[in-house]
């Protein structure tokens, strides 16, 4: 399997893969960033393509099963041309993968964009769904990190477990990631 990471920074999602026999390679737009991603994958002895880039303009050649933009998206106000981009590198019925903030990261990452002059915007699903509708994507699908997990048959633990789909349905809007699946065509 092949996965191409968009906007990777460090590295550390591409290092993950890598350690678990993906073929990985990671494109930042930062060089410091890019050489902090070599540097961290030489030290676990990973083999790790990193290189910089930007995501809103490489040409990947359609060689990837998979490519993963984590976290990273809203550091760009164009977020078409890196759709268009993770569709160019991806083989046809290629996977997307995308987690991001919502819409609110928009006012909460004020701060970070003030300090340290950084983009930092929140989109919506229904607009990501429709930029990837646009970009040549099918098959788009929203879930959610519900966080599950075994629990005890205590009260305390069986209530937490009815109720979280109801809190992550009523408070969702607000605060939780999307995380969206879509195939190329």
């Amino acid at each position: 399997m092949s996965l191409c990471e968009l906007g990777c920074g460090s590295g550390w999602m591409s290092r993950f893969a890598a350690r678990h026999g993906v073929h990985a390679e990671g494109y930042d737009i930062s060089p410091e960033m890019i050489e902090i991603a070599r540097e961290l994958a030489a030290e676990e002895g990973l083999d790790v393509h990193f290189e910089a880039g930007d995501m809103e303009q490489l040409d990947l050649g359609r060689r990837f099963d998979a490519c993963l933009l984590y976290d990273a998206l809203h550091h760009t106000p164009r977020a078409e041309l890196v759709f268009a981009t993770a569709h160019r590198a991806l083989k046809p019925g290629g996977r997307l993968l995308l987690a991001e903030p919502n819409w609110k990261h928009r006012f909460q990452g004020r701060e970070a964009s003030g300090q340290y002059g950084v983009t930092e915007l929140g989109y919506s699903p229904r607009r990501l769904k429709r930029l990837l509708r646009e970009a040549g994507f099918t098959d788009i699908r929203r879930f959610h990190n519900t966080r599950k997990r075994l629990f005890s048959n205590s009260p305390r633990e069986v209530a937490a477990h009815v109720a979280e789909p109801v809190v992550y349905r009523a408070l969702g809007p607000f605060w939780t990631q999307i995380w969206l699946r879509a195939s190329a065509t």
